[in-house]
C-alpha cells in the first residue's frame, strides 16, 4: 500500500520520516558524528494523517496535518508503505514540533503537550578541537552521575506548568529528550512533572 491509503484512527498519527539521522552500525543514532551518553535517538518527520483524537489535550494539542514533528526513534510502529518510510504512533509520542527541519535551535523547536524546552547549562559534554570538530569530552564527566541536571527554560508546551522563560530549573538527568547536542547549545524537552525545583541563584 502507499502512504495515501493509510487512515489514522483514534489518537494515532501517521508520520513520514523525512530526515533520517546518521546511521552507525545499522542504527539511526542522531545527527552528531559522535554521540554523548545522554543522547536520545530521535527522528524528524511530517504528520501525514492525524487521527480524530491525536490533537486532544492529553496527546499533542494543536497538531495538524503537515506539521513538522520530532519523536523518539523507538516510538510507534513501522507502517509497510511502498512510497515512504512511515511510522504510526500516539500523538503523545511527538515530543516537539519544529518550523524548520534544517535548523534546530531555540527559535524553531516548539515543545508539545506538557513538555518544556530547556537549554541545558553547566555541563558541556561536547567540546570542539582546534579545527572546529566536535567530540565527546569524557574528562568533563557524565551528568547522569550528578544528582540533578539544570537548565534555562526556553518555552513551555500548551499543557505544561507555566514557568517563565529564563527561569533556572533542576530535573532528573535521565528524563526528557536531548534534541540538540552541540558544543555551544544543548536543548532538551522535559515533562513539566519532571521539574524538581527552580531558583534565581545562578551559582547553584
Amino acid at each position: 500500500m502507499n502512504k495515501g491509503e493509510v487512515k489514522a484512527h483514534g489518537r494515532h498519527v501517521l508520520v513520514e520520516v523525512t530526515k533520517l539521522p546518521e546511521v552507525i552500525e545499522d542504527v539511526h543514532v542522531g545527527e552528531q558524528a559522535r554521540m554523548t551518553k545522554t543522547q536520545t535517538e530521535f527522528y524528524y518527520g511530517e504528520a501525514l494523517e492525524v487521527g480524530p483524537n491525536a490533537a486532544d489535550d492529553d496527546q499533542c494539542p494543536g497538531l495538524v496535518k503537515g506539521d513538522k514533528v520530532i519523536f523518539q526513534q523507538l516510538g510507534g510502529f513501522m507502517v509497510p508503505t511502498t512510497d515512504g518510510y512511515c511510522k504510526i504512533m500516539d500523538g503523545y509520542n511527538i515530543v516537539a514540533k519544529t518550523t524548520s527541519l534544517e535548523e534546530m535551535n531555540k527559535k524553531t523547536i516548539i515543545p508539545t503537550g506538557d513538555r518544556i524546552l530547556i537549554e541545558v547549562i553547566g555541563e558541556g559534554l561536547v567540546s570542539e578541537d582546534a579545527d572546529g570538530n566536535e567530540f565527546y569530552d569524557e574528562s568533563k564527566g557524565d551528568p547522569r552521575d550528578q544528582d540533578t541536571q539544570k537548565g534555562i527554560v526556553v518555552s513551555c508546551g500548551p499543557q505544561a506548568e507555566v514557568i517563565a522563560e529564563g527561569t533556572i530549573v533542576f530535573f532528573d538527568p535521565y528524563c526528557g529528550n536531548l534534541i540538540v547536542n552541540e558544543a555551544d547549545l544543548m536543548l532538551k524537552t522535559v515533562n513539566s512533572f519532571d521539574i524538581l525545583f527552580s531558583t534565581k541563584n545562578t551559582s547553584l
